[in-house]
This record gives structure tokens, sequence and C-alpha cells, in this order.
């Protein structure tokens, strides 16, 4: 009988200590380390037509979804006639000639004033197809497009500015989005202004 009372003595007191052990090793153990830092984000994608801008002395360079050839433009001249609702672009493109070419491109542009903060005038894109059709890898291309809503000049030599974008994927890319929206004259082109009449006062 002894020997019974006392194994259930040690067993309880086997139980006690293995039931405290627990009790303190969750307490006192040490917090697990805090989860490592999600990876940075990539830095979003630029708007098609890589540069989205098109810089006075830079050039700008899309490549398309399909894996085209990248392409190279430069805004050579930009004529904006206010009367006619028009806008006249002249562009030097320029592929590698190593890679198939794109069977068009889509031009698109905007025009604005340092005279009318935050307004610019804008049409559709416009569709330049077989640009590089003589198998060069460099092309001028000539586009005319459809201006609406342009601010009314304040004087009879009003200052304008265009900003480019070329992509040879769709129409849709060719629009910036608002977002892309820029009014900053040292990122655009000087625009030659014709029909200008300054707004009555």
């Amino acid at each position: 009988m002894k020997k019974l009372v006392g194994l259930l003595a040690f067993a309880a007191a086997l139980a006690g200590a293995i039931l405290l052990t627990q009790y303190y090793t969750k307490r006192y153990a040490t917090p697990p380390p805090p989860p490592p830092p999600p990876p940075a984000s990539a830095p979003a994608p630029p708007a098609t037509g890589s540069g989205v801008t098109t810089e006075r002395q830079s050039a700008s360079t899309y490549t398309d979804a399909r894996g085209n050839a990248p392409v190279t433009f430069k805004t050579q001249l930009a004529t904006l006639d206010l009367a006619a609702e028009k806008g006249r672009l002249t562009l030097a493109l320029e592929r590698d000639p190593a890679r198939p070419a794109a069977p068009g491109v889509w031009v698109w542009a905007y025009f604005f004033s340092p005279d009318a903060p935050g307004r610019y005038c804008a049409g559709d894109p416009v569709e330049v197809r077989q640009p590089f059709a003589s198998g060069a890898g460099r092309a001028e291309v000539k586009v005319e497009l459809p201006v609406k809503g342009c601010p009314a000049p304040r004087s009879p030599s009003p200052t304008y500015y265009a900003r480019v974008n070329v992509s040879a994927e769709s129409a849709f890319a060719a629009r910036l989005t608002e977002q892309r929206i820029s009014y900053d004259v040292s990122q655009a082109s000087p625009v030659v202004v014709e029909g200008a009449k300054p707004a009555s006062r």
C-alpha cells in the first residue's frame, strides 16, 4: 500500500513538474522574429511609348508587347492651326532593322499654353501604316491630327507647346492617361501657331 501511495505521489509530482515547465516555457519564450519586410515593388512601367514625352534633344523609345523592334521617335516640327483645329507633326522614326518592323504606329499629341495653366487640347490618335515599308531603319512621317478645345490665345503671338506619344500597339495605348499629362515645358516641343485670334476682352 505504501508503494502504491508513493507511486501515486511520484506520478502527481512528475505531472505537476511537466505542467509547470510547459507553462513557463510558453510565458517566457522569446517572441518570434518579425516577418521580413515585403520586397520593394518594381517601379511602375512607363506609359506606352517609352519616354512618353518628347524632349527637345533626346529621343523616345517604344517596344510593343509582341516584341516588335523598338521605335525611337523625335519631334522635328509641331504646328497648331487654331482656326482649322488641326495639329501637324513631323516625326523622325527609327528602328532596329535586324528585328521585324511594326506594321504601323499610332501617334497622339496634346497642345498646351503657359497662358492657360492646367488646360490642353487634343484629338484622337492617328494611325501611320507601314512607316518602314522600304525596309530602312529610319523614316520621316508627317501626321495631321484633329485638335479640339484649345484655350483661346491671349495675344497675337501666343506660345504653345506639344507633347507627343507614339505606340506600335494600339490607339488606346498611344493616348496618355490624365495622370500622365504634364505641363512641363522643358519636356515639350515648341509649337508654330497658325490662325491665332486673341480672345476679345
